[in-house]
């Protein structure tokens, strides 16, 4: 008993007298008693804090898991376009980690700010800083439950762990239910609708938390917890009061402008057509061939700049990215989205072909020069062709002027908030108002002048759904929602899976299937392993190692 008593006594010593080496605050060191001292410092912090926020990781995911992209000349399939989603994927370990990172930031903001009590000129700054923090907190553990639930519209399903707080390193951390994880995004989200200050338009408005995001993140949230009504009621917000509108295609058409419209006229040899040859002169093509990769014109149409980041145009919220930024687009084009960039993905020829068709009554869709480099070879025998004879270069994020090295992360436009929309309309058997909603964005994106697109026509929820998610798929390309969108309403929509094009699937792994169904496993990314490692959680149905 006394040599057991002696040893803890000795334990309890050398445990002290290590503390007391550890605790020595060494001059110059910057803790948080020293950093939350007034809310320039806090400021500070938060930009650190928005500096964590990425969904590159979800964008790249979605688009290699699905029929956005094949494989680029330069590129090889790997884990991930191969479905090998194991728990030791790298997609999903990087979403997992990045999330909780800026989660442990903003939380660490919140808790230093306690530090500081603000004077009355202050109070309004120093809420708006810990409601911007909150909104982050909020929108990483949302970004989580979208990609690691199974099923956001039921509450008791499993989550992910719920961080409102520093925890220690010692602490294991459960996963909460759907429901817990979404009363603490609404309580985030309530504190900061009632405290943000940040401005709703004009400046860089929109690469800030502010009453729209707040809007368009609870349209969005709703819609994936299957509450219409209020998701509905949020994208209404946002259609009717935010000021943005969406993106017109319009230009200003040259002088000899042709009557014919058929703008893949110059697209026609046989074999492999290079688009990089500059099309008949005083054609609507030549005018849009004329439109620089990185730059915009004063005539461009409002839906280029947003693109090469000269306006705001239809984003709602968007992750600045500045000149000295990774850009991107590096991520499908390993140098530039050009042909001479090795492009590592090519956009799928399922959805390029989507772009080629007419939008209807002389309507053509801008979309296709917009997100496909004029240097793209367009195969006239796509279903023997290969990934040397054909490369529909992707170049949604081709820089910007002066940077053709980073591109803004569009997180919410408004084209979205009319899918929202449309889908409520949908739920409520309101096949006119979704059909008017489809032709709205539709319309915004023809560039042919005088011309109206007309409305589609749903006979039932089906042809509705299918519709709704073929748009999505044109317009939201490349920004995260396709492998989303197949999960939450492909069924709805009467789809089966991914959907691979034929080309692209024969140069697949070929021990692994090339296209998953709508309800296989791998549409809930795993729980890490590193996290398995060190923290006792639940895996998902069907996830090994």
């Amino acid at each position: 008993m006394m040599k057991k008593y002696i040893i803890l006594f000795l334990m309890t010593v050398s445990i002290y007298s290590c503390n007391d080496a550890i605790d020595i605050v060494q001059d110059g060191e910057l803790n948080n008693d020293a950093l939350y001292t007034s809310v320039e410092n806090m400021q500070l912090v938060l930009n650190d804090v928005y500096g964590q926020m990425s969904t590159t990781n979800e964008l790249l995911l979605s688009s290699i898991l699905t029929d956005e992209v094949g494989l680029g000349e330069a590129g090889f399939p790997g884990d991930t376009h191969s479905f090998q989603i194991f728990s030791t994927n790298g997609s999903a370990n990087a979403i997992w980690f990045q999330k909780y990172q800026a989660i442990n930031r903003a939380n660490r903001l919140i808790e230093g700010a306690a530090l500081y009590t603000p004077n009355d000129a202050e109070v309004d700054e120093y809420n708006n800083i810990l409601a911007q923090a909150r909104a982050i907190r909020a929108f990483c553990h949302f970004q989580l439950l979208t990609y690691f639930s199974t099923d956001l519209s039921d509450d008791d399903a499993l989550g992910v762990m719920l961080v409102d707080y520093v925890p220690s390193i010692e602490e294991d951390l459960p996963r909460s239910t759907n429901g817990e994880v979404f009363a603490l995004i609404e309580s985030d989200l309530l504190f900061a609708e009632n405290n943000l200050t940040t401005a709703t338009s004009g400046g860089t408005s929109w690469y800030y938390f502010n009453t729209n995001v707040i809007d368009a993140m609870r349209a969005r949230m709703y819609l994936y917890r299957e509450n219409y009504t209020l998701a509905e009621l949020y994208a209404d917000n946002v259609i009717n009061n935010s000021g943005i509108v969406l993106a017109s295609s319009m230009f200003t058409l040259p002088a000899n402008f042709p009557t014919s419209t058929d703008e893949m006229s110059h697209v026609g040899a046989a074999g492999a057509t290079s688009l990089d040859a500059a099309p008949p002169t005083g054609t609507i093509q030549f005018a849009l061939y004329q439109m620089d990769r990185w730059t915009a014109t004063s005539t461009s149409p409002m839906y280029k700049k947003m693109w090469v980041d000269a306006d705001q145009g239809e984003a709602i919220f968007s992750l600045g990215r500045p000149n000295s930024s990774t850009n991107f687009g590096s991520a499908y084009n390993t140098n530039n989205s050009s042909a001479t960039g090795a492009p590592l993905w090519d956009m799928g020829r399922n959805l390029f072909d989507l772009y080629t068709e007419p939008l209807g009554n002389g309507a053509q869709d801008f979309r296709r020069w917009a997100f496909v480099d004029r240097s793209a070879t367009i195969s006239t025998d796509p279903l023997n062709a290969t990934r040397g004879s054909e490369n529909i270069i992707i170049d949604k994020y081709p820089g910007k002027d002066g940077a053709h090295s980073a591109n803004d992360i569009k997180v919410f436009r408004m084209s979205e908030m009319y899918f929202i929309k449309a889908e409520a309309r949908v739920e409520a058997n309101d096949f006119d108002s979704a059909e008017s909603l489809i032709q709205d964005v539709r319309q915004a994106r023809n560039y042919i002048s005088g011309t109206t697109v007309p409305a589609p026509n749903y006979n039932d929820g089906t042809e509705a759904y299918a519709d709704i998610l073929m748009e999505r798929y044109k317009e939201l390309c490349f920004e995260g929602h396709r492998y989303i969108d197949l999960k939450r309403i492909g069924a709805k929509a009467g789809v089966s899976g991914t959907n691979r094009f034929i080309a692209d699937s024969q140069n697949a792994s070929a021990e692994n299937p090339l296209n998953i169904s709508i309800g296989d496993y791998r549409f809930t990314l795993p729980i890490p392993q590193a996290e398995l490692n060190v923290n006792s959680l639940p895996q998902n149905p069907g996830a090994t190692y």
